[in-house]
């Protein structure tokens, strides 16, 4: 499985070598409608074209914005875009991704896009940080769906506080260092979940129950090994998500 870090070219320079393919976070649609490019090396080469969409009308030199990010993937042999658009609010976005899905496959090159914005000729982007169900009926799910050669695993670490009893399902984003510190008292006992291929623990507070679900190294690992099972062939991770876990990760072995 090809593996992508989603990482910063500041944070990049943090990192004295990674094995991991890079999607360089250095890129976004600014308020104008325009591609501007943040401090990257001009003798960047390799890996992804990271995007994100900062503009909140619709697109109007759509057609100026196509050519100069075809030129970005030219200029600096990147594999394709990672559009890391995080709300489906404009109706024009999907069109837009779809046409640059179509000029970049006849590059050979790839284009990922959140599942809130399923452009017809991209690669969709499955969160892994589900909380009930089955994370493998989930994911041939979304294979039936989209097809199952368009499924990319966003690997979403997952840190989450239920209270117990939940209703509505919802969970309370957890700090690392708060969980860290959980897990170091006596009493916690540590279990992991097939289904959701995560770990998970209770505690009490104030006379309260709470559920705890979150990744680690093991089931990032999980995670990827399920989607390799299912035919999945490409994963991301975001730095600095998994910072704390990269020395663990970056071990994880190549599929032949």
């Amino acid at each position: 499985m090809n593996i992508y870090l989603a990482i910063t070219p500041k944070e990049a320079q943090q990192l004295p070598s990674c094995p991991l393919k890079l999607a360089h976070i250095a890129y976004a649609i600014d308020e104008s409608g325009l591609l501007s490019r943040s401090c990257l090396s001009p003798q960047t080469q390799g890996g992804l074209l990271g995007l994100s969409d900062r503009c909140r009308r619709p697109l109007k030199h759509a057609d100026a914005l196509l050519r100069t990010i075809v030129s970005e993937c030219a200029a600096h042999q990147f594999d394709g875009v990672l559009a890391d658009f995080e709300t489906a609010d404009l109706p024009d976005r999907v069109v837009f991704l779809d046409r640059l899905g179509t000029i970049l496959a006849q590059q050979k090159r790839k284009l990922y896009v959140p599942q809130l914005l399923p452009a017809p000729c991209a690669n969709v982007l499955i969160s892994t940080a589900i909380s009930g169900g089955s994370l493998q009926e989930m994911l041939q799910g979304a294979q039936n769906r989209y097809g199952a050669a368009r499924i990319a695993l966003d690997l979403e670490r997952l840190m989450m506080d239920f209270p117990l009893p939940c209703p509505g399902g919802r969970g309370r984003p957890m700090p690392l260092n708060e969980l860290q510190a959980l897990q170091k008292r006596r009493d916690i006992s540590t279990f992991y979940s097939r289904e959701l291929a995560a770990q998970y623990f209770t505690y009490s507070k104030n006379g309260e129950t709470h559920f705890v679900l979150f990744d680690n190294a093991q089931t990032l690992k999980q995670k990827i090994a399920l989607g390799e099972r299912l035919g999945i062939q490409t994963a991301f991770v975001m730095y600095p998500e998994v910072k704390d876990l990269l020395p663990e990760l970056l071990r994880i072995p190549k599929a032949n």
